[in-house]
């Protein structure tokens, strides 16, 4: 009986995962913070993979990002992991493409599941790779094109096992230098919402932090894992810019909570995976400067496992 209704639980997540997507600065999937992992993933062993991410941003944006991922066991209990994106980004104002912000973090496990309880720790990095300027004929481009979001973030946390079916993980990324130096201003700031022709002011963006909690259900049948549960994000602070007249205002309204429901299929072959992921927010912020609000999203992951 529980396990029928986790599974009728988590077939109705994906279905409606499919709709939106969520807004993630980085640690969504980085090492421990990630869905869809396995419950003693410390028996991965070293592995190159690649993904392919397709959603739609504000008014329309086309967002494609092909990624190339690899991990490193280090020891028994520990691993290695990089992600390197290339950003893709067509809309009403343009295009833009480049390689996106690197990835990088270290995750080891505390506590193995040889009982009900596993502990994994992760920290590390998302590493800006450029100052988030990009331009299309001379004219600047807001952040739902550009390839970077021009920081460099700190990010750290913890994931929870009990048993093989359920998971907890908080995590917490915090840029710590900020060069962003994109020139996109709006013609109207506020109202909050942009018209169908502005997008969200985000000149010299200066970004505050944020914290995760994910809660997730997994079912294990054979070769084949789903996962699903609620993912929640807190921006820490009102996010900065600035305006025509060159100076420094606070962005009302883009500091509070983002609910997300995100979900993932995986199909276990004999020495890789593939995974599908997706998923769509239910309560977002009012004010999303830094260019992550997706309408919906869906990535395509296959790893080879040495």
């Amino acid at each position: 009986m529980k396990q029928s209704i986790i599974a009728i639980f988590l077939f109705c997540s994906l279905g409606q995962a499919y709709a939106q997507g969520c807004s993630d600065a980085g640690f969504c999937t980085a090492g421990a913070m990630q869905g869809g992992r396995a419950a003693d993933s410390s028996k991965e062993k070293s592995s190159f993979g690649a993904s392919f991410t397709l959603g739609a941003g504000e008014h329309g944006t086309a967002i494609y990002v092909p990624q190339l991922e690899a991990k490193f066991a280090i020891g028994h209990r520990g691993s290695l992991e990089a992600k390197l994106p290339y950003n893709i980004a067509q809309g009403n104002l343009g295009s833009h493409s480049g390689i996106g912000d690197i990835i990088a973090t270290y995750s080891n496990t505390l506590i193995k599941n040889s009982g009900p309880l596993g502990l994994t720790a992760t920290a590390g990095a998302r590493i800006g790779t450029g100052k988030a300027n990009a331009t299309d004929k001379g004219a600047p481009l807001p952040m739902p094109y550009q390839s970077n979001l021009g920081t460099t973030d700190l990010i750290a946390g913890l994931s929870l096992n009990y048993t093989k079916y359920f998971s907890l993980a908080a995590g917490y990324q915090q840029p710590v230098i900020q060069y962003n130096e994109n020139g996109y201003l709006p013609i109207t700031i506020y109202p909050a919402t942009p018209t169908d022709k502005e997008y969200f002011a985000s000149a010299r963006l200066v970004r505050k932090g944020d914290i995760l909690l994910r809660a997730e259900g997994r079912l294990q049948w054979k070769k084949i894992m789903l996962a699903a549960g609620p993912l929640f994000i807190y921006h820490l602070g009102q996010d900065g810019f600035t305006n025509e007249h060159g100076e420094k205002e606070l962005l009302k309204g883009s500091e509070g909570a983002t609910l997300n429901l995100a979900g993932s299929l995986s199909y276990s072959l004999k020495k890789a995976r593939i995974d599908l992921l997706a998923g769509t927010p239910f309560i977002v912020r009012d004010y999303r400067p830094d260019g992550l609000t997706r309408a919906w999203v869906i990535t395509m992951r296959f790893t080879q496992f040495r």
